[in-house]
């Protein structure tokens, strides 16, 4: 055992993390990316260790931020002793050789992964090893079911608590505060929980946050569902099955989302939320994360199976997503396409596509169907209800939203005249990211087109907006480079007659 002072060091690793004078490390056995045993006010925590020669001197021990959450002061003495690898990792090793699971074996991985004893590396292995040989049924119960166990969970009275998910990949499609509206307004309650961008110009707690705060408290969701039906809250801090944030971390570097650990962490977060019925949208086509409808049938059937075993009642709706949905990418600019289909217009496909969804989530629960989701539409009772949402998570549902925009555009033409024949997702999301979404609330892009539609030369394709010059310039160079939106000339979309 060794005795070390502790010291705080500003850096911010993804977990828990000591790090060692190289010596005292060798003195008991360590090496980077080791586990220790760190004891303290009588308690003990097991954490990774990285060694160093020079950040820290011998005698002291460095502790991360995450490290010193568990109630560290700089200076308390602490006993660090070495320890084995967890079990979890021999069990990683089996899936990587493609063997099944026990019960057993599936929760001490979630376990082990949720107190931190996993290193990134083997964390990527987890990962790896889904990747190349996917969950069976029995593992993907064992595995969402332990998820939902680690965190908070929510219970509440009655059986009319939906929920929806989309699997993503698809700019803007910004459908959940519509449906969260005429969901609430039927009598549904939806507790809808959201994520912020990691990769996309917004997520929806981003674009939701341009109104209201989305950051609330467990007791304020609460009183937001007896009161109104609904929420907007961000996922984040609430501990919702906190494992799939560190999956995550495993995933992010191999670019990677396997099907399995997608459809346990969806479903885990559902079931902790306690919902009853749920409707998950999967897009597909080019450039989507599902490319074929045979691929998005095989998980809709998944999903399925999954909230059964759950107790949850499961529709998947296998919606088109070669193009964006909506015409703003960008937080300032989807609001204002959810404020527009909220007061009756609106870009077609969002209100379309928010009103089959909203349909799925009544036949569900015997409360309508996409007629009765379009009554609450056009009756303007969706729109009070999301106001009524906004102002008790002291938003202003009254706001310009224009005078929020960024105030540098640039309008991108077609250079020919033709059919647009193709909207490239990932350039569109990446050009609206450059611009600087979903950071700065006002950048992002505005579509004019969409997939078949007949242009002329010098009609507008999309416009660029960008609080700052500099990033709207380097969008522009990116846009030219990487062009976004195919136009064929008409004499082009003929082949051949035969």
């Amino acid at each position: 055992m060794l005795r070390l002072k502790a010291k705080y060091l500003d850096i911010e690793p993804r977990c828990p993390l000591v790090i060692m004078n190289t010596d005292d490390a060798k003195e008991i056995g360590a090496n980077n990316a080791d586990r220790v045993i760190v004891t303290f006010h009588r308690k003990s925590k097991i954490v990774i260790v990285e060694t160093t020669d020079m950040l820290v001197a011998k005698g002291d021990v460095g502790l991360n931020r995450r490290a010193m959450k568990y109630g560290i002061k700089t200076g308390d003495m602490l006993h660090i002793d070495p320890t084995h690898k967890p079990s979890s990792v021999e069990y990683i090793k089996k899936k990587l050789k493609g063997i099944e699971l026990t019960k057993k074996e599936c929760e001490c991985i979630i376990d082990d992964i949720n107190d931190n004893k996993i290193n990134d590396i083997e964390l990527g292995a987890y990962v790896s090893s889904i990747y190349m040989h996917d969950f069976t049924d029995r593992e993907l119960i064992y595995i969402t079911r332990r998820m939902i166990d680690t965190g908070t969970t929510f219970r509440w009275k009655g059986n009319n608590v939906v929920d929806k998910h989309s699997i993503g990949g698809v700019p803007g499609n910004r459908v959940t505060p519509i449906i969260v509206a005429i969901a609430a307004s039927c009598g549904l309650a939806m507790p809808k929980t959201s994520s912020r961008a990691i990769t996309s110009p917004a997520g929806t707690a981003d674009t939701l946050e341009v109104w209201c705060k989305v950051d609330l408290p467990v007791d304020k969701i609460r009183d937001m569902i007896d009161a109104v039906g609904g929420c907007f809250v961000w996922g984040g801090n609430m501990d919702i099955a906190p494992t799939d944030d560190k999956i995550i971390r495993g995933e992010y570097p191999l670019s990677v989302d396997p099907e399995g650990q997608l459809l346990a962490s969806v479903m885990a977060k559902k079931a902790a939320m306690g919902a009853k019925a749920v409707v998950i949208d999967i897009p597909f086509g080019f450039e989507s994360k599902v490319e074929t409808l045979t691929k998005a049938r095989s998980l809709a059937k998944r999903f399925k199976m999954l909230g059964k075993s759950l107790g949850m009642k499961i529709d998947c709706a296998v919606t088109r997503g070669e193009q964006p949905i909506g015409r703003g990418i960008g937080p300032v600019l989807e609001c204002i396409d959810i404020l527009s289909v909220l007061e009756g217009k609106g870009p077609k496909d969002l209100r379309e596509k928010s009103l089959e969804l909203s349909g799925i989530l009544l036949k569900l629960t015997k409360k309508g169907d996409m007629k009765t989701a379009e009554d609450v539409l056009d009756s303007g009772m969706a729109l009070k209800k999301f106001r009524d949402i906004v102002r008790m998570q002291e938003g202003n549902p009254d706001m310009n939203l224009k005078d929020l925009l960024g105030k540098n555009i640039r309008t991108i033409k077609a250079n020919r005249s033709g059919k647009v024949t193709r909207i490239y997702n990932r350039r569109i999301s990446r050009i609206a990211r450059i611009a600087g979404a979903p950071k700065d609330i006002g950048s992002g892009i505005y579509m004019h087109v969409k997939i078949d539609d007949f242009v002329n030369k010098g009609d507008r394709l999309f416009d660029v907006y960008a609080d700052k010059k500099f990033k709207l310039d380097h969008a522009i160079k990116i846009c030219m480079e990487d062009f976004p939106v195919d136009v064929e000339d008409r004499d082009d979309i003929l082949v051949e007659e035969i």
